[in-house]
């Protein structure tokens, strides 16, 4: 069974790229983790998670530097802690299953957050950060759609305010208990534990503000096996209605340069 983000696959392990501009995160230098799997299906130019990562942000943080990890093939930074902030992105894979990357991944999550670097994490990555730091991931049944988030404890990087965002989302998976120490920033009926932070460096939502709707109809026919028809059909027709993956866009670079 695929966990919430597919398989895609990307043509390096590690790649950097420099973007122009300047102001505050002009000399960032930003570590995606990318935890996704490979597939042979993948369209390197649209579908790999760090790669969208990388174009949603760089609309808001001009002068910052990517650098692409594909830390499920064993690529890992030598020193994750060097890096200004670090993103952990979705993956097919479901953070339960024990594999040796994930655990290395764990351990420089522990890292990551005791030297106090700026973490963001999405979907899988938002699980990761739960059990690495002692919370508690649960399988549960899929929650699939545009999905709506109600802020439950607004932050000042959360510019412009909202009561709510809509984000893509398709989880079979989710975080069940708290690790200590951290706090829920918003909530889902289907998903109480949709976002949460410690402090002012870490940072992760269960759902997608990174994907499109192209893409989510494309995630709609991988996982189409383990989903109803009414499911899917009713998720098709929420994508449609589109969803807030800008302004969270805005959000998460806030966070990251603040």
């Amino acid at each position: 069974m695929h966990n919430p983000c597919t398989n895609h696959t990307y043509d390096f392990a590690r790649r950097v790229v420099n973007l122009s501009g300047g102001g505050q995160i002009q000399n960032m230098r930003i570590a995606i983790y990318n935890t996704n799997p490979s597939a042979k299906s993948a369209d390197p130019n649209t579908d790999h998670y760090g790669q969208m990562f990388e174009d949603m942000l760089r609309p808001e943080m001009p002068g910052a530097t990517f650098e692409h990890f594909d830390v499920m093939e064993g690529a890992f930074p030598d020193t994750p802690t060097e890096f200004n902030a670090v993103i952990v992105t979705g993956s097919s894979a479901f953070v339960t299953d024990g594999s040796a990357w994930i655990e290395t991944l764990f351990s420089h999550i522990r890292s990551i957050d005791k030297a106090g670097t700026k973490l963001f994490a999405v979907c899988f990555g938002h699980q990761a950060v739960a059990v690495a730091l002692g919370g508690r991931v649960e399988n549960r049944d899929i929650v699939l759609g545009a999905l709506e988030i109600n802020i439950t404890r607004p932050k000042d990087w959360m510019l412009p305010a909202a009561e709510s965002l809509r984000l893509f989302g398709g989880n079979f998976q989710q975080v069940v208990e708290l690790p200590n120490g951290l706090e829920v920033l918003a909530s889902h009926p289907d998903c109480p534990i949709a976002m949460m932070a410690r402090g002012q460096h870490l940072m992760t939502v269960q759902f997608h503000p990174e994907f499109s709707a192209e893409y989510m109809h494309r995630y709609v026919d991988q996982i189409s096996e383990h989903i109803s028809d009414d499911s899917a059909a009713v998720a098709r027709q929420e994508f449609e209605t589109g969803a807030d993956g800008a302004t969270f866009a805005k959000w998460a670079a806030g966070f990251l340069a603040g």
